[in-house]
Formats: structure tokens, sequence, C-alpha cells
């Protein structure tokens, strides 16, 4: 995310040491919140306090996954994926909170509107101080955070629920950016998580038995969208990789002048920024 002074970036990492709770031991994350001056020189890392939140929230009693982070009312916020796990069952919920002397309060748990056990990827954008959330591109799905709890848009917005670029093999597209203004409407990254073709999954499991087998199965295809003022999907670019085929993940896009910042991971171990211009990325999404 822009600031006036350079740019904060949400880093998720794997807690060094296990959940070691009423259930079975597993996995659980922790968040650093990083500091780049203008020119992406680093100035401070701050691991955010999680712990309060945990308890007092069942839902992320296991941690707090994937956030983008956001701007609302002039304060610091976290769109996460809360993780909590009972017996041998797993739960997403997706849940926003504030960052506060360094660490999370003030969480508000979002129910998922489907009444799904495992909620992801969801897109945080702001619209004249209101928080507005993406849950898919395809088919597009758009709800408005009020009153406490969410609410579709169609209605109110003019959103044309049937709005979509050409189906992509059939698929749901999930989230991944913030959407975010872009001239006169929004931009947003998403994601197609696709199977790699099951010729080249038999030959590395039963051939070649690739230690990576587990992450280079799922192939990820990215696109940005271009949606106008009302949250129309207006544009979609050809679909991209950042670095190579495989597990790629991208959860962040900033712009300052003409300047746009991408943040993605790559196979669940590396986390880049990646700078291009306005007048480079424009002819991809027009």
């Amino acid at each position: 995310m822009a600031t006036e002074e350079g740019w904060w970036v949400l880093v998720r990492a794997i807690d060094p040491v296990p959940y070691q709770g009423p259930q079975q031991e597993c996995l659980s994350s922790e968040n650093w919140l990083l500091h780049y001056a203008d020119d992406f020189t680093l100035k401070s890392t701050l691991k955010l306090d999680d712990q309060k939140i945990r308890q007092t929230c069942l839902s992320v009693r296991n941690g707090l996954e994937d956030g983008r982070l956001f701007l609302w009312k002039g304060e610091l916020w976290g769109l996460f994926s809360g993780f909590h796990r009972e017996s041998e069952s797993f739960y997403n919920t997706m849940i926003i909170a504030r960052i506060k002397a360094g660490e999370w309060v003030d969480p508000v748990v979002l129910p998922s509107p489907h009444h799904h056990a495992r909620e992801k990827n969801w897109m945080p954008c702001i619209r004249d101080d209101e928080l507005y959330v993406f849950y898919s591109t395809q088919p597009l799905k758009v709800y408005v955070f009020s009153g406490g709890e969410l609410r579709p848009v169609a209605e109110k917005l003019g959103v044309n629920p049937k709005s979509r670029i050409a189906p992509i093999q059939g698929s749901i597209l999930s989230g991944s950016s913030q959407v975010i203004p872009w001239e006169t409407g929004w931009l947003a990254v998403t994601h197609h998580r696709r199977k790699a073709p099951v010729f080249k999954k038999l030959f590395m499991k039963h051939i070649t038995h690739d230690p990576e087998y587990q992450l280079k199965k799922v192939l990820f295809d990215h696109y940005f969208l271009l949606f106008d003022k009302d949250f129309n999907l207006i544009r979609c670019s050809e679909a991209f990789q950042f670095e190579m085929e495989g597990v790629e993940f991208c959860a962040g896009i900033a712009t300052k002048g003409q300047r746009v910042v991408l943040s993605y991971g790559i196979r669940d171990k590396i986390s880049r920024l990646l700078e291009t211009r306005v007048d480079m990325l424009n002819p991809l999404i027009m």
C-alpha cells in the first residue's frame, strides 16, 4: 500500500512454533508489517501481535492468513482469511481487523454469504468511504459492508451480476489483489487456479518423483481486470505469470503517480515486489 513517505507491505510467514492448542498440532501464520522508503530502502519491520485476537475470536484461533492491506477512514486495516481447526476439520472465515500500536484490534467476522466452511481471496475496495468486497470476479459478486453485515450491491450500484469476461475453462475466478482506483474506474488482479495436464502430473509423481510435485501439480494464471465506476467489468488482460508456471499468488497492488507496484509469492516460499508504470500497464488491459 502506498503512503506519502513510501510503502507499507504486509508479509505472511509461518510461525516457527506450531499451534499447540486443544486440537492436533498444526501450522499457524504470523504477519509482519514492513515499511519501505519511496525507493524501497527498508526503514522498519514490525511483527504484528495477534495473541489477543486469537484468544477472543474463535475464527482466527490458528492464525490470520493471506491478508490484504487497505486504508479506511484514515486507519490501516487488513482483510484476512481467519483459520481455525476443529478435530480433523479446517475452517477459513473472512475477517477484517485494524492495526493499532503494533497489534490487530477490533476484529469483525464476515460470515460466508454462501454458507461455505472455507472462504478465501476476497478483494477489499474503498468507495466513497464505504468498504466493499469482491467475492468473485467470474461470476461477478460484490458486497458492501454496512450495518455490521454484508449486503449484495447489485441494486444499489447498478452492478450487472452477469457482467463477466468470457468463461475460462468454466472455472470460477477468485480474487487476488485489492481493488484500487484507476482513472475513472477500478483495477484489480485476479487469479485462475487450474490443474497441470494429467501426463505431466503422472510424469512428476511416478517417473521423476519430483519433491515439489504438490506445488507443481496446480498452475496459477493471473489477469488484470478493469471495472467502470459502478463495478461493471469492462476489460480483461491476457493470462500471465509473474515468473514461472506453478503456484504464484498476487495479494497486493498499489499506485503512486505513474508507478505501479505489485506484491506476489512464489511456491509459498518467496515473496516479491514488482514495479511497473501506468503507461506500460494500460496497453495490457485496454
